[in-house]
This record gives C-alpha cells, sequence and structure tokens, in this order.
C-alpha cells in the first residue's frame, strides 16, 4: 500500500545552513518521511532579492511533485516569508484535481507577513541591534550575538558550536515584499517559541492571531533554536502539524467522493482564510 506520509519541505532561516536542523529533519527521515531541505542561496551569497531564495524552494516542492507527493511546508524564522511566497499557484485548492499539491504550511517562530510588506518593512526599517553590517554597502548581515538571541536555553558548549557554523547574510533576503501570503490561502500552523529573543514571543502572537488568519497554534517553551532545547518536543508538535496535513487532504477526497457518487478525483482542501 502506498504511503500517506505527505514530502516535507523546510525552509531555513537566514545565517542557517540546512545541517543545523539535523535534530528536527533526521528524526522526520528515520519516521518514514521524505524531507527536502534547500539551501538557500542567499545564506552565506549576496543577492538584491529574494527571488534566488524563492526559486530554490519553489524546484523542491515542484521535484515532490514530479514524485507523485503531496507537500507540507515547514519553515522557521524568515524561512516564512520565502517559503509563502514561493508556493504561489501550488496549493492543493489551485492544482487540478488529482495531482499533487501543497496542503498545509508549517510555520515554526517564522514570520507570516500579509502582501506587500518585506521583512525590511516589519522591522521598521532599521537592522536590529544584534545585527552587524559586513561590507560598506551592507551586503551582508553577520550575528553579533548568536548565544542569547538564537541559542539563550541550549547548553553552551552546543550554542558554541553552533555560533560557528552561521554564515553571513544577505541583505536582499530581507527586503523584497511579499506577493502572496500563504497562510490565507492554505490550511496552516503556527508554532510559537515562548523564549524567542529573535521573534520576541509578542510579535509572534501578533502574527499568529492576525486578520484573515485561521492557524493552528502550538506552543514550546523554548527559544528561537527548540529543536536544540527541546528537540524531542519540537519533533512530536512539528509531526502533529504533518498529520493534520495529511488529514486535510484526506478529508477533501472523500467529501468529494460522497458527492460525486465515488469518484476518485479529488478535490482542492479548503481555504485557511
Amino acid at each position: 500500500m502506498p504511503s500517506t506520509k505527505h514530502t516535507v519541505v523546510f525552509v531555513t532561516g537566514a545565517w542557517h545552513l540546512p545541517h543545523l536542523y539535523g535534530p528536527l529533519l533526521e528524526p522526520l527521515e528515520a519516521a518514514g518521511y521524505t524531507v527536502l531541505a534547500p539551501r538557500l542561496p542567499s545564506v552565506g551569497g549576496i543577492y538584491d532579492d529574494f527571488r534566488s531564495d524563492v526559486e530554490a524552494v519553489r524546484m523542491a516542492v515542484q521535484s515532490a511533485f514530479e514524485l507523485g507527493s503531496d507537500v507540507v511546508l515547514v519553515m522557521h524564522s524568515s524561512g516564512g516569508v520565502i517559503g509563502s511566497e514561493a508556493v504561489q499557484g501550488l496549493g492543493k485548492q489551485d492544482r487540478s484535481a488529482g495531482t499533487p499539491g501543497v496542503t498545509r504550511m508549517v510555520y515554526l517562530c517564522a514570520f507570516a507577513l500579509p502582501e506587500q510588506v518585506s521583512l525590511w518593512d516589519a522591522l521598521g526599517g532599521n537592522p536590529l541591534p544584534w545585527w552587524e553590517a559586513i561590507g560598506q554597502n551592507r551586503e551582508q548581515w553577520k550575528v553579533k550575538d548568536a548565544h542569547s538571541i538564537f541559542y539563550n536555553d541550549v547548553d553552551p558548549k552546543l550554542a558554541e558550536t553552533m555560533t560557528e557554523q552561521l554564515m553571513y547574510q544577505s541583505h536582499g533576503h530581507f527586503t523584497s515584499k511579499l506577493t502572496y501570503a500563504a497562510w490565507k490561502h492554505i490550511p496552516s500552523g503556527y508554532i510559537i517559541c515562548t523564549k524567542d529573543m529573535a521573534i520576541p514571543l509578542h510579535v509572534q502572537e501578533r502574527m499568529s492571531t492576525q486578520p484573515g488568519s485561521s492557524f493552528e497554534i502550538e506552543r514550546l517553551e523554548a527559544s528561537h533554536t527548540p529543536f536544540y532545547s527541546v528537540p524531542e518536543e519540537t519533533v512530536r508538535v512539528v509531526r502533529k502539524a504533518l498529520a493534520m496535513g495529511e488529514a486535510t487532504d484526506r478529508s477533501a477526497a472523500d467529501s468529494v467522493r460522497s458527492q460525486t457518487g465515488g469518484s476518485r478525483l479529488l478535490e482542492a482542501a479548503s481555504h485557511a482564510g
């Protein structure tokens, strides 16, 4: 019997390479999920906008479609902006009946922004105090205090190891305006991290309850990197969100079968917002 598990496309946040998410992604793979975590070109690169990042994620999603798999997108931090933009037109409800699509978006302490807003806009057009400019024209940004911003509840030795592996982040990653707010159109979940110093709790609360949203909200008593401080709990909560994406797809299919006298065609999942 074919697996009902969807492919997980994971979108990293700024400064982080995919391998740094191993404590989350490896258990998902062990549980039978296919996990695709493309490297975002802006991490360590210099770009004028987020288009290269968006294309990298979109290609990963479409590669899963080519194998006949539906997709759940899991996004961390600024990856919420990249992932939202990347799935425009790829939601299950936007695809032909019976073809793969994106069934769910999972924002893991991630930015869920409305259309025509960039991350730079959301920050008031100014860098945060813990950003350090690299280059005469601020082409890239370095994190000045990763221990207290990203890893404030992580073992200090592990935090030091992770900090040493962070990259410079392209300025263009932050300045492009979103043209598609996926959370308005695709069923979505938001995982709030209550000890997060990068995206403070009140900001996560506001994004996860903003007008037009209907997030399924989960909470972790953890920092911006819960996959290091509470890895087992993070995997559990993410797997719960993945299961909801699969259930949404089955529910939509069952609804269509009942309406069409057993037709095997799949209808689109209902809108989230």
